[in-house]
């Protein structure tokens, strides 16, 4: 399992792009990243996968039962 950071620095995304392209605000990225935290829901981990180009399970293998930081 890659993390968002890992995936995102391959691509070379700043994380400012990374929210845009997923339709998440920055500071939950970099949350996410800080801590290493996964969005709570699963269509945000669907937004931050397609933005990242990998599938769903491949970011979070299980998305659906994570805790971490609210996607509101």
């Amino acid at each position: 399992m890659a993390t968002i950071r890992e995936l995102r620095k391959r691509l070379g995304l700043p994380v400012d792009a990374l929210a845009h392209k997923a339709g998440v605000s920055t500071r939950h990225i970099v949350l996410w990243e800080k801590y290493g935290l996964s969005p709570r829901s699963r269509a945000t981990v669907e937004k931050i996968a397609r933005a990242l180009g990998v599938e769903p399970d491949e970011l979070l293998p299980n998305a659906e039962n994570t805790e971490g930081v609210s996607d509101a």
